[in-house]
């Protein structure tokens, strides 16, 4: 349900933040922003054979949004600079004017921008970005341990944003501001906080203030109908080598939410579980990129997903990237398994 290579390089490496912040290879329609976009296909489902392994994949019927209903916003004032951000090692970085030409090494951050209609200002960004279409045009330089400083400082930002403090200090010898935020790892509901900070820095708060309403809006609506589910049914999600995340991880609260059994829940952040622990505990849907992966395995020929055919893969996932797509991926997992209530 994310770009998964990329994950399992930063579970095996210890540093599950790499993961979240680099997101993956996804094609999907975001929802509506208070900018104009360039519109993508919605989310689709490809389910795995529910008799044999080796049968073509197919994609289902792509499921609409959940419908949410409209509010008139609360006035947001206007932007003022200066402006001050506290990063994640306490600096204030002081902000003079709106930033117009950044660097910015976060998928989230990415999608935010372009969410509130100022994806325009980012110069460059790391090799994984890949939503929306548009960053296609957008340079890349470098990874998180591999960052292009000098093709960075060439390109003359007046900001660079990164998730991890690796390159602060050569960024900044080489005079350039830096702003470093650690990426998301828990409380999803915090995202609409990430847009708003946005909006703030690049002197949107208005735009940015609405696209954060819309995206706690249709959280607090799933958690409504979700309401009186006392149980759902039990789900696994699984990387390449049978790694998975427990419930203290952002898609493990979002199983929370959805009142689902994860039956890795109690590991903590992400580990490898068995072949034997999965036909234990039996879960009644499994999300992988990899199907085939599952159904090569003998033993899970009784598992309730593999006989039910309920091994998916969730192509073009919102929920690999902590930004305001994230919803998307509540809501479509939300009307996938209880499509009576959504």
């Amino acid at each position: 349900m994310r770009f998964r290579s990329t994950l399992v390089l930063a579970v095996v490496g210890s540093i599950a933040l790499l993961a979240a912040a680099c997101g993956g290879d996804i094609d999907v329609a975001p929802q509506p922003p208070a900018a104009p976009k360039a519109a993508a296909p919605a989310p689709t489902v490809v389910r795995g054979p529910a008799i044999s392994p080796g049968l073509p994949l197919a994609p289902a019927t792509p499921l609409p949004a959940l419908a949410v209903p409209t509010s008139t916003p609360t006035p947001v004032p206007e932007a003022v600079f200066p402006t001050t951000v506290v990063d994640s090692n306490g600096r204030k970085i002081t902000l003079d004017k709106a930033p117009e030409r950044i660097v910015a090494f976060d998928s989230a951050v990415v999608e935010i921008l372009f969410a509130i209609g100022e994806g325009d200002r980012i110069v460059a960004t790391h090799s994984f970005a890949a939503f929306p279409p548009e960053v296609a045009d957008i340079p890349r330089v470098g990874g998180a341990f591999d960052m292009d400083v000098e093709a960075v400082v060439a390109l003359e930002p007046d900001l660079v944003y990164v998730f991890f403090p690796s390159f602060i200090e050569a960024l900044e010898a080489a005079g350039l501001k830096v702003l470093y935020i650690e990426t998301l790892s828990s409380d999803f509901t915090r995202i609409a906080e990430t847009i708003r900070l946005w909006g703030d820095i690049v002197g949107k708060p208005a735009v940015a203030a609405e696209v954060a309403a819309d995206f706690t809006a249709r959280i607090e609506k799933v958690k409504q109908v979700m309401e009186p589910v006392t149980a759902g049914p039990s789900v696994l999600d699984v990387l390449p080598g049978f790694w998975t995340m427990g419930n203290d991880t952002l898609e493990g609260e979002v199983f929370e939410l959805l009142k689902l059994n994860n039956i890795a829940g109690g590991i903590s952040g992400y580990a490898q579980i068995s072949a034997e622990e999965i036909v234990a505990q039996d879960p009644d849907y499994i999300f992988t990129d990899d199907p085939q992966e599952v159904f090569d395995i003998a033993a899970f020929k009784g598992v309730s997903a593999v006989k039910s055919g309920q091994v998916l893969t969730l192509v073009g996932d919102p929920l690999s990237v902590s930004g305001p797509r994230f919803v998307e991926g509540i809501e479509f997992i939300a009307k996938l398994i209880y499509p009576e209530l959504f």
